[in-house]
């Protein structure tokens, strides 16, 4: 089943969402949207990258 991320979920003014196979390729493509539309490196900061992991939704459920 695909996966899915929004920043909306994760508390940002933003309608981005990036979807992929799997978790990792999910929270691989935020943390890059992450770095290149906020300027925030969530590769930096295990805090933001489990809170980003923890909104990782399986298609269609939110």
């Amino acid at each position: 089943m695909a996966k899915s991320f929004r920043c909306q979920d994760a508390g940002v003014v933003c309608r981005a969402e990036v979807t992929g196979e799997t978790e990792e390729e999910v929270l691989a493509k935020a943390v890059e949207h992450a770095r290149t539309a906020h300027g925030v490196d969530l590769a930096q900061s295990t805090t933001l990258a489990n809170f980003a992991r923890s909104v990782i939704r399986d298609d269609g459920k939110s």
